[in-house]
């Protein structure tokens, strides 16, 4: 009976059948990665008044401070004041321009600025959610803005979105297939270390 060659067969089936388990464990991770959804917005630039702000800050006699103001449609400012109503009164004031900041703010699913975000469309009534095409991705955007703000909106996330998902999904694919090596490859060598050094052990022991 050869024993060396039946259990180096046994680990060849066994090593196998790991690597078909490791497979399977890891299929979705590779093949479908899951990205988390989010949730795109364009502020209002409302810069002319925060530089008015910091002017009139410069020339105050008591502490102000920079305060984040939530606006009805969820939409979240930062803006300078004496008080944190002064800052709110403010950013209402200068939100009402036709501008945009031309990068959008992004907000991931789940979270307490998309649930604020969401009560902007809920309770508000004032903002709506648009799906852009990629999956788990929308924009919000306020109802009175015109469709051409929507569209173009719309379009840049679109454009913004699928370049990250893309990154994010092929980040993920590449450390599922670098864990599932891993996993798949490892325990199998050591096994096989494991077992040639117990045979040289046993082969120590027998007589010539």
């Amino acid at each position: 009976m050869n024993i060396t060659r039946g259990l180096v067969r046994l680990w060849v089936v066994t090593s196998g059948l790991w690597v078909i388990i490791v497979g399977l464990m890891v299929y979705d991770d590779v093949a479908k990665p899951y990205a988390t959804g989010t949730g795109y917005y364009f502020r209002k630039d409302i810069s002319p008044a925060r530089q008015q702000a910091e002017l009139e800050k410069s020339r105050a006699s008591t502490a102000w401070s920079n305060y984040a103001i939530n606006t009805p449609d969820g939409f979240v400012y930062s803006m300078t004041g004496s008080s944190g109503e002064d800052a709110a009164n403010r950013v209402l004031a200068a939100i009402g321009t036709i501008n945009f900041v031309k990068e959008p703010i992004v907000v991931e699913r789940y979270s307490d600025a998309y649930r604020t975000l969401e009560e902007g469309i809920t309770r508000g009534g004032v903002s709506e959610q648009i799906d852009v095409g990629v999956p788990g991705t929308v924009l919000f955007v306020g109802k009175s803005e015109p469709e051409a703000v929507k569209t173009q909106q719309a379009k840049e996330v679109y454009e913004l979105a699928s370049k990250v998902r893309n990154l994010v999904i092929t980040k993920k694919r590449t450390e599922a297939l670098k864990g599932a090596a891993w996993l798949a490859l490892v325990p199998p060598a050591i096994l096989f270390a494991l077992g040639f050094l117990v045979l040289w052990i046993v082969r120590g022991f027998r007589a010539r």
